[in-house]
């Protein structure tokens, strides 16, 4: 028998962790820099695309609230793809994707 993995919405260990990466993202765009903060920004979204892509489901509904359904298989495979795609944007270039999102501070 396999043994179930939670998923991310109802597992306290990622609640907790998705709690600690806001506040250090909080904290690297108003205490280090914004290319900093964009930078971690890019690597939670490489992470978070990871663990979508794994588990092949995209939950979506209200916040708060038990999921009102999932986007399954492929179109959660390429959703996650992108996701991911955007995460290395945000790596690799942090000026550009700033200036992108207009918060380049001009």
């Amino acid at each position: 028998m396999a043994m179930q993995i939670p998923p991310p919405e109802s597992s306290s260990v990622w609640r907790i962790a998705g709690w600690v990466s806001f506040a250090l993202t909080v904290a690297l765009f108003m205490f280090v820099s914004s290319r900093a903060g964009m930078r971690w920004l890019g690597v939670v979204m490489l992470v978070g695309a990871a663990v979508q892509i794994i588990q092949r489901r995209f939950a979506y509904g209200w916040e708060g609230r038990a999921p009102s359904g999932y986007i399954t298989g492929i179109p959660a495979v390429l959703l996650g793809l992108l996701i991911g795609a955007l995460g290395l944007a945000m790596l690799a270039k942090p000026d550009f994707m700033l200036v992108l999102f207009g918060w380049d501070g001009q």
